[in-house]
Formats: C-alpha cells, sequence, structure tokens
C-alpha cells in the first residue's frame, strides 16, 4: 500500500508528465497548423501534415527499447525516468530547431519545418511510451483510476495553458516587433511564440527528476526477449481474450476519434459559426469541461470498478455524439452549440480516464513500454486511418449521416467489452512483487518462474 506522502507525489508527478505529453502533442499539430494558416499556405499543403502523426502509432516498433536498458546519459535516474528526462530535453531542442527552419511566408519551403515536426513526433511519440511505462509501472493496486485521471488532467491543461497562449500572445509579440499588419513581424512573432511554447518541456524534464521511480523489476536480459516478451506476456495473460482486447483497444475511442475530425468543418462550413465563437466554446469551454470528466472519471473507477466505469463512459461517449445530430436540427444556435460541447467534453474526459485506466490494467509492468505502445498505438492507427477517410465520408452521405456512423461504430468494441477485461488481475491473481510476473497456479510465497525469487508473490491489484 502506498503511504500517502508517496501517493501524493506520484499522482503529482503523473499529472506533471502528463503535461509534458501533451505539449508536444498540440504544438505540432495545432499551433503548426495555425501558423502556416496564418501565413496563407494552402489548405492542401496543411493538410498532409496530418502524416506527422504517423509516429504515434508506429512507436511500438522500437518501444521495447525502454524496457531492456536506461537511457545514455541518464541512467542514473533509472530505467523509467531516464528516458523521460531524455526525450524532454531533446525535445526542447527540436522545437528551438523548429522555431529556427519554420516558414515566413507563403512561398517559404515547408519541407524543412515538415522534417523537424516529424522528428518532433516521433520524440513525442516515444516520450508518451515513456511516460505511459512509468505510470504503468509505477500506479497498481487501485491507483489506476486516480493516475490516469491526473495523466488526462495534465495533458489536457497543456492544451488548454500553452497551446492557448501561444495563439494569444502571437498578436501581442508581432506588435512588439513591428507595425500592424506587418507580414516580417507577424512571421517572426510565430517562430518566438512556438520556440517560446517548446521551452515549456523543461517542466517535463523537472517532472522527471521530481517522480518517484517505479520499484525496481528484472528488466528483459536481452532485447530480443523485450521484443518477444511483451507478446509472449500479452499471449499466457489474456489467452483468447488477446484477440477481442486488440479488437477493442483499436475501435473503442472510435466514435470521438471519427467525430473530430469533421466538428470544425461542421461548425465552421455547414452551420456558419465565426472563428471567435468556436474558439470560446468549444476550446476554452470543452477543454475546461473535459478536464472535470477526467477528475470525475478517475473517482468513478476507484469506486466502481474499471468494468463498470468502462461500460457507463463507452456508452455516454457514444450517445454524445447525437448532439450534432440536434445541431443539424437547430441550426445556427450557441446556447445548442454550447450545450454539445460541454456534454460532449465531459463524457469524453471521463472515457479518457477509465480507456487509460484499462491499458494500464493489461500490461505488466516489466513490459509497460512495449505493451502500451501496442495498445496505444492501435488507437492511434486507428484515428490515422479515419482522418483519411472521413472528408469523404462526409460527401457521400452528408452531415447527418457520417454523425450516425460516428455512433454506429462504437456500438460494437461496447459489446465485446465483458469479454476484453483483464479478468486475472481483477479476481485477484498473484504477482510478483519482484519483476511483476503474473503468477498462475502456484501458491503464496512460491518461487517466481521469471525472476527466481524467493517469498515475492503478493495479491495482484
Amino acid at each position: 500500500m502506498i503511504g500517502a506522502p508517496s501517493r501524493a507525489r506520484l499522482i503529482t508527478a503523473i499529472g506533471v508528465l502528463g503535461f509534458a505529453s501533451g505539449l508536444p502533442n498540440v504544438l505540432v499539430n495545432d499551433t503548426l497548423s495555425a501558423w502556416l494558416s496564418d501565413l496563407g499556405f494552402k489548405p492542401s499543403d496543411i493538410g498532409l501534415l496530418a502524416l506527422l502523426t504517423l509516429p504515434y502509432g508506429l512507436k511500438l516498433l522500437w518501444a521495447p527499447l525502454l524496457d531492456h536498458m536506461a537511457a545514455p546519459g541518464f541512467a542514473w535516474l533509472g530505467l523509467r525516468r531516464s528516458w523521460i528526462a531524455l526525450f524532454c530535453a531533446l525535445l526542447v531542442g527540436a522545437f528551438v530547431v523548429l522555431a529556427w527552419v519554420g516558414p515566413t511566408a507563403a512561398d517559404s519551403p515547408v519541407l524543412p519545418a515538415a522534417i523537424v515536426g516529424l522528428c518532433i513526433a516521433a520524440l513525442s511519440a516515444s516520450l508518451d511510451a515513456a511516460v505511459d511505462a512509468h505510470r504503468t509501472d509505477s500506479a497498481s493496486g487501485g491507483e489506476e483510476g486516480p493516475a490516469a485521471s491526473a495523466f488526462v488532467l495534465g495533458y489536457r491543461v497543456a492544451f488548454v495553458s500553452i497551446g492557448a497562449a501561444v495563439l494569444m500572445l502571437h498578436g501581442r509579440i508581432a506588435l512588439l516587433l513591428g507595425p500592424e499588419g506587418d507580414p516580417a513581424a507577424e512571421a517572426l512573432a510565430w517562430k518566438l511564440a512556438v520556440g517560446g511554447g517548446g521551452l515549456a518541456m523543461l517542466v517535463g524534464f523537472a517532472g522527471a527528476l521530481f517522480a518517484p521511480e517505479p520499484p525496481r523489476r528484472r528488466p528483459p536480459s536481452s532485447l530480443g526477449e523485450s521484443l518477444v516478451g511483451p507478446a509472449r506476456s500479452f499471449a499466457r495473460t489474456l489467452g483468447p481474450r488477446l484477440g477481442v482486447v486488440l479488437f477493442v483497444a483499436l475501435l473503442f475511442r472510435l466514435p470521438d476519434l471519427l467525430g473530430n475530425r469533421m466538428t470544425m468543418p461542421f461548425l465552421r462550413q455547414e452551420l456558419g459559426f465565426d472563428i471567435a465563437e468556436i474558439g470560446t466554446i468549444r476550446q476554452a469551454l470543452g477543454f475546461a469541461m473535459t478536464i472535470v470528466g477526467a477528475v470525475v472519471g478517475g473517482i468513478c473507477v476507484k469506486r466502481w470498478g474499471l468494468g463498470r466505469a468502462l461500460v457507463v463512459f463507452g456508452i455516454l461517449q457514444v450517445a454524445s455524439n447525437a448532439g450534432y445530430l440536434v445541431l443539424i436540427w437547430t441550426g445556427k444556435s450557441l446556447p445548442a452549440f454550447g450545450g454539445v460541447v460541454v456534454v460532449e467534453s465531459l463524457c469524453n474526459g471521463l472515457v479518457s480516464a477509465a480507456f487509460v485506466a484499462y491499458f494500464m490494467t493489461l500490461c505488466e509492468p516489466r513490459y509497460a513500454a512495449a505493451q502500451y505502445a501496442v495498445l496505444s498505438g492501435l488507437m492511434y492507427l486507428a484515428g490515422a486511418l479515419v482522418g483519411a477517410t472521413s472528408g469523404y465520408l462526409v460527401e457521400s452521405l452528408g452531415y447527418g449521416g457520417f454523425f450516425l456512423l460516428s455512433i454506429a461504430v462504437g456500438l460494437p468494441p461496447l459489446a465485446a467489452l465483458r469479454w476484453a477485461m483483464p479478468a486475472a488481475r481483477a479476481d485477484g491473481m498473484p504477482r510478483c512483487a519482484g519483476c511483476g510476473h503474473l503468477l498462475v497456479g502456484l501458491p503464496p510465497y512460491a518461487a517466481c518462474p521469471e525472476c527466481g525469487g524467493l517469498e515475492r508473490v503478493r495479491p495482484g491489484g
């Protein structure tokens, strides 16, 4: 049982590391798109930047390395924190480079910024894998819900604070650099804003120093074991349920991912809301309600149990997309828009906290980086594929048919959820306190077949 001071430190550190995970995501996606849009780049050029998100879906290819060895130069921090510190430090430098090579006009070459942006996405995806592994390895035995809530809270705070601050400060910085409307001043202001936002990654570096290192476990004996061990562990602990688990990981969040891709054109082009109205209601109010949902979601997971929380929040996630059908009926209505955003964002926060906790319970601590990367990578790959087809779906089905489809795709994984739960851990199966290996069919105080330790068996969380 984690003591109160240690628990408070752990949950606080997880929130700070969640902030560090969210910051590169918002800067390399939303902020870079706003930068290019402001300079007058064509929508087709900006749309291609969606390819920058591919590393988030492919991180499973290199995540096993994070389970095998500590990061060079930071090994003194331990296996998990060393990688977090290294990636945060590299991201600070990468954002400075992005600010340096970023475009200054619509005819500027975008390839240098795209290459640096891809490097930032790869580092960000790797940081996510390291943070996910630290959280999964540190928080267990009933702490998955609060840990997931703290992570989602920190992640969303990065979107609201740094993401919004860059957009708000850009105009003021430009006025300090030149007269109003001066293209050179506005371009330089973007560079300074993005570079300054990237410096906030130092918060993540500080979080790596502050966070407690998880209990020492026997790492995989070789890189080969790091690659094969996670799959073998999944197969051993999940058995025939493995396919259902991967199916749920791939599709459970699809209603939200699918709906979000076309929300902006629906609000701006179909209904005619102003950018300022969308920003105020959807960004500020929406993100605030997401944070509320994340906090409540973590509490509910701890009090209700993971299975019940996932079912309830999964139903709410699917139903919340019906709000856009209401907007089709009401047309441009600020009260209706605000109500839809409150409900959708609250449900998004609830299901995000529960789904993060779900992934945590599926992972064996010693393979946490690789296994979590597989599960979250499937989710991100689904989002990337959906992003490439969502516009065509709107053209063929219309917005009404599109949002109905976003509701329908959430029903199969919801129906499969009861067969995808981590039943072994939920039933209190024993787990080795030394290496985290799940022990099935062994008496208390037996030797662990993975690390050989005696009297190191404890009940699972």
